[in-house]
């Protein structure tokens, strides 16, 4: 009797040993974390998931009283913890061994893509109306200006996502659009997308569309205009990496299959010449290929997201005029098709040019105007005040 309550005593120290060392280890995870954060500094870029980090939110009195800050710190030291892709890849693979369909906001949908999880309530609404509000405005004002939203690929492509899978906050805001806005200024390309949602019109592991999914929205733009389109028969398709891991993969780290970038090429091309950002640099091309080799592949269309960019052609074969176009990143691949019809066009993005476009406008005067962004980005975008 009394040698099994020595070895129940033992064993119940041995116990407490344990679960204390356990506690200890943990104590010095968190604290190694808590000293590593401390003496690393905060970085800005996140270049596997290809995305700005949060960055130390300030502490104030009305922050902390509303929750604000709280919600802010949170994001912060998860986007600033060492060694996070790892911990991402890991809690992702796990995720799917269990047989979940959704990870990090992001679907494993059909045929290895994966798509964008987003609901109603991901959106700050308040900035949503602003937006739409000050593009409705713009458009009345400019009577030679068009909006193009391009869908996003969970619902372009909605038969690809997992079964019971949901999104929302696009329909609303697409309803918010068509009743502010004028109707005649707006270019609808939902139905025009998903007519062709079984080519591939964009990425499997990147949220953008590709260039064939960019050409089939300049077809409907060219006919709103009264341009005829160049036939797709007349491009070269010249595909120029078939390795490329985009966005949605940089979020879980796993699944998806890799894709294929692909650019249009058409003989004339070597008449247009290319100055950026006011001066900065010159190119003869619409492409960058060395970005080919870089942590963005996506960035091979004009080298990346550029301020502004002044396009210009011989006048053969345009209609003589300027074309302005104010975009987000999916308007870097879309550029090479409206440019064929004019002889100037001026694309910019308002996320990098600190002036309204009013004033931009006195610079480079333009015949035509067209806004495309995607419909998320765009609802998100806290730069289009300066649409004005």
């Amino acid at each position: 009797m009394k040698d099994f309550e020595n070895y129940s005593d033992r064993k119940t120290i041995q116990t407490r040993i344990r679960f204390l060392c356990f506690i200890g280890a943990v104590i010095l995870l968190l604290s190694g974390c808590a000293v590593c954060m401390r003496l690393t500094p905060d970085r800005t870029y996140s270049a596997e998931e290809r995305r700005m980090l949060s960055k130390r939110p300030s502490l104030t009195k009305k922050s902390v009283m509303s929750g604000k800050f709280q919600r802010k710190y949170e994001t912060y030291l998860s986007e600033q913890f060492p060694g996070r892709t790892h911990f991402v890849t890991l809690r992702t693979r796990l995720t799917r061994l269990l047989g979940e369909r959704e990870a990090n906001g992001v679907y494993f949908g059909k045929d290895d893509y994966l798509l964008e999880r987003y609901q109603t309530q991901d959106f700050d609404w308040k900035q949503v109306r602003k937006n739409v509000k000050r593009t409705a405005s713009f458009l009345k004002e400019y009577p030679n200006a068009d909006v193009l939203f391009v869908p996003v690929k969970s619902s372009a492509l909605s038969q690809k996502l997992p079964m019971f899978a949901q999104i929302g906050g696009e329909a609303q805001f697409f309803d918010q659009v068509r009743q502010q806005a004028p109707r005649q200024q707006q270019i609808a390309v939902e139905d025009v997308l998903k007519a062709h949602d079984s080519e591939y019109i964009y990425y499997r592991t990147d949220h953008h569309w590709t260039t064939l999914g960019a050409y089939y929205a300049y077809e409907a733009w060219a006919k709103h205009m009264g341009f005829t389109p160049v036939p797709k028969e007349q491009f070269q398709v010249m595909p120029v990496t078939d390795t490329f891991m985009g966005t949605t993969y940089a979020k879980v780290r796993t699944g998806g299959k890799a894709d294929t970038i692909s650019l249009y090429e058409q003989s004339g091309d070597s008449a247009f010449s290319f100055d950026y950002n006011m001066g900065e640099f010159q190119s003869d091309s619409f492409y960058d290929l060395s970005k080919l080799e870089g942590e963005d592949p996506y960035s091979v269309f004009f080298g990346g997201n550029q301020a502004l960019v002044d396009i210009r052609r011989a006048e053969e074969g345009t209609n003589g005029k300027t074309l302005l176009l104010i975009k987000d990143s999916f308007g870097n691949c879309f550029a090479p098709f409206a440019a064929r019809h004019y002889a100037r066009t001026i694309v910019v993005d308002l996320r990098y040019v600190n002036l309204p476009i009013s004033k931009l406008l006195r610079v480079y005067p333009a015949d035509d105007i067209l806004i495309l962004y995607n419909s998320v980005q765009f609802m998100k975008d806290t730069d289009i005040h300066k649409l004005k």
